[in-house]
């Protein structure tokens, strides 16, 4: 099994160091403000990619 080279930009487990980074320069309001812009964005593709899914084919 071939070993695979750790970016500079990731921790062990592939979680970006700078995300991590610009998270903890931010307020808790901040934080909690960007968090549920990402989740309603998370929610509006998968309902998204529901319809899709039903979405009856010819």
């Amino acid at each position: 099994m071939a070993s695979m080279e750790q970016s500079p930009l990731e921790d062990s487990r592939g979680v970006d160091i700078s995300q991590i980074r610009r998270l903890l320069q931010m307020s808790v309001q901040e934080r909690v403000d960007y968090m549920v812009e990402v989740t309603n964005k998370l929610l509006e593709i998968r309902d998204t990619a529901r319809f899709v899914e039903t979405f009856p084919r010819r």
